[in-house]
């Protein structure tokens, strides 16, 4: 069985047993982004990816694999271990990094296709995901399009992107908007997506991935400002320089800049973004005047 989605305009397909529980799974994330209308034909998804359960599932022989990412990550975080071989590219992930590999993802090597497979049924949910964002991360990276680690607030019709390392208080301070600044809404604790059209303009848009805030809105806003999230004792807004946006940019996007074409495709859209969008640092505590003070920054 095959389903469509479309995230920020750019659709994809998942391939599964038309019987597997999973689709019930997946309905609370994927659902609003499904297309419903008559499918596009398969050779027009950015990508597919084939999930394949099997209780038979073994890793694979990584020994002949070229490394290009293994074992970096903290262990709190998810593991994603990273190969490439004459093949394409090999992945396997593991719930953090005092745990086992549960799932693994090859991947040809134009990014179009993908085969993921894990044997418990109850990580289904977590190797869809992790295999559909890196999916989509890799196969937009050359259309002006960043998957990002950002939480995102929309106020006014404009989208806020908070940035910063993980625990530093993204997610807090787009609360503060939320119980602070009226008519704030949250679009996606976690990964939204950000896409640079033709003309120039930049739109923030939902997505099936928000980390632990289950936010899934198919919705999206144009940018209105970018801003790093740093614990302080004090409350203070400053506009970074395109050079600093950039480097802001870069460390929050999704995508594996050791590939050719992908920094390439980085590389334009993280400077079309830098040089054109406003982006701040907010020195913070996490407070109510933290985010009146981001606020008044942005909005002016």
């Amino acid at each position: 069985m095959r389903k469509d989605f479309i995230v920020a305009g750019h659709r994809f397909s998942v391939l599964m047993d038309e019987a597997s529980p999973l689709w019930e799974r997946m309905q609370v994330n994927y659902g609003p982004f499904e297309a419903v209308e008559v499918p596009l034909p398969a050779d027009k998804a950015i990508f597919t990816l084939q999930v394949n359960p099997s209780p038979d599932w073994a890793l694979a022989d990584t020994s002949g694999m070229e490394p290009l990412l293994v074992g970096v990550n903290s262990p709190e975080e998810i593991q994603t271990d990273f190969y490439r071989d004459a093949d394409g590219f090999y992945l396997e992930f593991a719930v953090n990094g005092r745990s086992p590999k549960v799932a693994s993802l090859r991947i040809s090597d134009d990014f179009k296709t993908g085969e993921l497979k894990f044997a418990d049924l109850s990580i289904g949910r977590f190797a869809i995901d992790n295999a559909a964002m890196l999916m989509f991360a890799f196969s937009t990276a050359s259309l002006m399009t960043l998957e990002m680690h950002s939480s995102v607030t929309v106020n006014s019709g404009r989208a806020y992107m908070f940035l910063a390392e993980s625990g530093t208080g993204k997610s807090t301070h787009s609360r503060m908007w939320l119980e602070n600044i009226p008519g704030s809404e949250l679009l996606n604790d976690d990964n939204p997506v950000v896409r640079v059209a033709e003309d120039g303009s930049v739109t923030v848009y939902g997505s099936p991935w928000s980390g632990k805030t289950p936010c899934y809105r198919n919705a999206s806003a144009p940018l209105g400002a970018m801003v790093q999230i740093r614990r302080s004792l004090a409350n203070a807004a400053t506009p970074l320089s395109a050079l600093e946006a950039y480097a802001l940019i870069l460390s929050s996007s999704s995508g594996f800049r050791g590939i050719a074409s992908m920094a390439d495709g980085l590389h334009d859209t993280i400077s079309a973004i830098a040089l054109t969008q406003p982006c701040f640092v907010l020195d913070c505590r996490p407070d109510a005047e933290a985010a009146l003070v981001c606020h008044k920054a942005v909005c002016n």
